[in-house]
């Protein structure tokens, strides 16, 4: 008996081995599916849902959905800068200032969005505003405030390579982190990341959108007091900011920590 048990387990055995060998013609697809999982982090959940598109292409939430204090589409500083579709439905500036003031005044938490899933086509649930700057140059919604409170995870919002990591001074003053990832889907966009404490990434690292963790919410209304989304929320306004870069020579290389080829903006 002893003999005959040992004999079922080594035919066992050895039909596993061959049901995992690999095809003719190629790795098996579980070859293939652990190689991916040995080289690449698996995130503890999915994507996060988009919030805006460009050229038809969506762009995720740089912050969970469940984090989210408010998102806000404003100007950019500058008149080179790319003009992003919001996906989500937009609110009244006024509407959202009445429930904040009351929600102040009773010392109450702002009523609850319905923010943390995604529709059935992958956008999400919550609303947005679009904020006026009577002084900057920049397209309307060319620039996004993602409201989250400090610490929260900041992810890529666009697929691609992370170009430039560099420190800089918030207004000539205020330290800060600035993050450039080159999108995959095109030549000419240099996506910046903003208000961002603690990079994770490193200039040449593979970033997922919505998936891969490249930084952390800065606390910068801890600095700065006239925060914009201030007016929209309990928090303070703390928020990362998102951008899309026109960049003037799309058909040079772009070199690993530097700006993109013919980008000149001094000052910045």
């Amino acid at each position: 008996m002893p003999i005959l048990v040992g004999l079922t387990v080594l035919a066992l055995a050895v039909a596993a081995i061959i049901a995992m060998a690999p095809r003719a013609g190629g790795p098996s697809q579980a070859a293939a599916i652990w190689s991916a999982v040995a080289t690449q982090a698996v995130p503890a959940q999915g994507p996060t849902p988009a919030f805006a598109s460009f050229r038809g292409t969506q762009l995720l939430l740089p912050v969970p959905a469940a984090s989210i204090t408010a998102i806000a589409f404003h100007q950019s500083s500058f008149n080179d800068t790319y003009k992003m579709t919001p996906l989500v439905a937009m609110r009244a500036n006024s509407e959202v200032k009445a429930e904040v003031e009351t929600a102040r005044a009773n010392g109450q938490p702002i009523p609850a969005r319905t923010g943390a899933q995604a529709d059935t086509s992958g956008v999400w649930t919550g609303w947005a505003l679009e904020v006026w700057r009577s002084n900057v140059n920049g397209k309307m919604d060319s620039a996004a405030d993602c409201g989250a409170p400090p610490g929260t995870p900041v992810v890529a919002p666009l697929t691609g390579t992370v170009m430039r990591v560099r420190s800089y001074k918030l207004y000539h003053k205020y330290p800060d982190f600035e993050i450039q990832i080159k999108p995959d889907a095109w030549n000419d966009v240099d996506v910046i990341i903003l208000h961002i404490d603690a990079p994770l990434v490193t200039e040449g690292a593979r970033v997922v959108a919505g998936v891969t963790q490249i930084a952390s919410v800065r606390n910068l209304a801890s600095t700065v007091s006239g925060l914009q989304l201030r007016s929209y929320t309990t928090e303070g306004g703390n928020h990362t900011h998102v951008q899309m870069n026109r960049i003037p020579k799309p058909d040079e290389v772009w070199q690993l920590g530097q700006d993109p080829p013919g980008f000149d903006r001094k000052g910045s």
